[in-house]
């Protein structure tokens, strides 16, 4: 059915309005003085002078009509009365303030606003990938549970092994045989495909969905001519998660995250092995050789910009750059002081020093595979058989390997959200949990992860490389719903509110999607509102939505997208205070 003409809404309001005034005591005039004792009156207005008391009601706009206080503080209401105005809030105090559900790695403070915090986050899984089996286990890495178990691709195309976690806690898994890739969501952005109302997916490790059937995998990419997939690495991107995908034929493709989308394909200056991220956007790229590589992804912005040819070791300023290395590598990441750090012969890489100082060579560690950093200066080994080593990350030969780790045959390490350090094991088919203490030596084995099929994996399985190396980020999300139509003449959304700050360097992103149904929304297109502190509120939703034929739907998501700031001294996080909505929403009445 079309929408009423705003002619007919607002007849239609108007003879709401006027049906409820009906309601209302009648007002008794008031008696006429007894003659001899009126009032003079007051001289009379002189032409310009003349002028009404009121505006007249028809000569009103909505926002003084219905909406006087909209300039007000968000979280208060801006109705001049219940009728024809709809307000929702999320805001502490009120009916419905800010909550832990709503929340994607970020927190609610002590005031119950919405925050970053650099220790801690809600977001707080593993992903193992099962090499043998051709899956990867979701794990709970505070309860040390697996909670779902998912098929990496297609038969005859698993084999999974390099793993990658963006800032909404998704994951992307690469398959070696097949070539290819796959995103499984953490579950905010699971997709009900079938449109039944709920989710189908994985409940824990035996409970394997055949392929295509769990509603959480959420695509997948072949890419079958650039060589075994042997790298990857999500990147925040604006609005956007997008992954950058290594073949071991030097062929690096960029992919975007909501769609696998192949965004750009490029050369790379080595045949990659590994791919880790900085703050400066460099993705720095291991190679099982005595090279280290790097790719400028602010300046590779698509195929035309990516194109150029490698520099060598004193080209900082170009696109792509081929560096030497005093020995070979094999996996990689980099610190939170934006050092890179190469495992295999350990050697660390810091590309603010002077040419001739950058590489540092670690003495007394045997091979390492998989190598992670923390956010307490410590830099973790996985030495198959040997155990796990730390170090401290400035002064590396100051080394040692964690007591009770020796023997086992640790392939990858992570340091998880909360701190912990893991060691997944390939042979023994599990994953054990380090308690790694505030001093070198100081830390145990806590806890063992069991069931696991030949796990191989050893590049970022639970996204604290992308968070402790660049800029730390979080979500916040809200639904809301407009009147029915069977309660309303017609709805509306007319205005977003937000009382926000960012400070020194960090941000805010707004977005909303809309759809006639909460089932649909998940497969809308999110639309950019701004970002603070730049955005100023109130936001007119009726100007933005309108002209797309949007300004009526049912239900209106609301996505804020923080993002921290580090410099020398501190982390600079924003906080959101309050939000709400405002639209035009007339009861029927009967």
């Amino acid at each position: 059915m079309r929408p009423p003409s705003k002619k007919l809404r607002w007849l239609s309001l108007a003879l709401a309005l006027g049906l409820w005034a009906c309601d209302t005591p009648p007002v008794t005039s008031t008696p006429s003085p007894p003659p001899g004792d009126e009032t003079p009156d007051e001289t009379p207005c002189q032409g310009d002078d003349c002028q009404p008391d009121e505006t007249p009601d028809e000569e009103l706009t909505d926002e003084e009509r219905y909406f006087p206080g909209i300039g007000g503080a968000p979280g208060t209401s801006p109705c001049s009365s219940d009728i024809g105005c709809d307000w929702q809030a999320a805001a502490p105090g009120g009916e419905a303030p800010f909550n832990q559900d709503e929340l994607d790695s970020a927190e609610l403070n002590e005031d119950g606003h919405v925050t970053l915090d650099a220790s801690r986050s809600e977001r707080k899984f593993i992903w193992i990938a099962n090499t043998g089996e051709g899956t990867i286990s979701k794990v709970d890495s505070s309860t040390v549970q697996e909670i779902a178990r998912y098929r990496t691709g297609p038969p005859n195309a698993l084999d999974p092994s390099r793993t990658s976690v963006d800032s909404f806690g998704d994951v992307y898994v690469g398959n070696r045989a097949g070539r290819g890739v796959t995103k499984i969501a953490s579950g905010s952005e699971c997709v009900d495909k079938n449109a039944n109302g709920s989710i189908e997916t994985s409940t824990g490790a035996g409970d394997i969905k055949d392929w295509g059937q769990d509603e959480c995998v959420i695509w997948h990419r072949s890419l079958p001519d650039g060589g075994i997939i042997r790298a990857l690495a999500a990147q925040q991107e604006g609005d956007r998660a997008v992954v950058w995908v290594g073949g071991w034929d030097s062929t690096i493709w960029k992919l975007d995250g909501e769609t696998g989308d192949v965004l750009l394909r490029t050369r790379s200056p080595v045949p990659p092995y590994g791919f880790a991220l900085d703050q400066e956007g460099n993705l720095w790229i291991a190679n099982l050789g005595n090279l280290l590589g790097r790719i400028d992804t602010l300046q590779c912005l698509d195929e035309t910009s990516c194109n150029q040819d490698a520099c060598g070791n004193d080209g900082d300023d170009c696109v792509k750059q081929r560096i030497n290395a005093p020995k070979s590598g094999y996996g990689i990441t980099v610190d939170f002081k934006q050092r890179v750090w190469l495992g295999g012969n350990v050697m660390r890489y810091d590309p603010a020093q002077p040419q001739g100082q950058r590489w540092f060579a670690v003495e007394g560690l045997p091979f390492v595979h998989g190598i992670s950093a923390d956010e307490q200066g410590y830099i973790y080994g996985a030495s198959l058989g040997q155990g796990i080593a730390r170090m401290d990350a400035d002064n590396p030969n100051d080394n040692t390997i964690i007591a009770g780790t020796a023997g086992q045959s640790v392939k990858g390490v992570a340091v998880d959200l909360e701190g912990k350090v893991w060691g997944i094991n390939r042979q023994h088919n599990n994953a054990f949990v380090v308690e790694p203490g505030p001093g070198l030596h100081d830390g145990a084995v806590s806890e063992t992860l069991t069931g696991l099929v030949s796990p191989y994996t050893y590049s970022d399985m639970t996204g604290s490389q992308l968070r402790f190396a660049t800029n730390q980020s979080g979500v916040w999300r809200r639904v809301f719903t407009g009147c029915s139509s069977r309660d309303a003449y017609f709805h509306e959304w007319r205005y977003l509110r937000f009382d926000a700050d960012a400070p020194s360097g960090s941000s805010i992103l707004w977005q909303v999607r809309v759809a006639d149904s909460s089932s649909l929304l998940g497969e809308q297109a999110w639309i950019d509102l701004g970002s603070s502190p730049a955005l100023g509120s109130p936001i007119d939703l009726l100007a933005l939505l309108e002209p797309l034929n949007l300004h009526q739907a049912r239900y209106l998501e609301v996505r804020a997208q923080l993002s921290a700031a580090r410099d020398d001294v501190q982390l600079h996080v924003p906080v959101i205070r309050a939000v709400d909505t405002v639209s035009i929403c007339p009861p029927i009445i009967l």
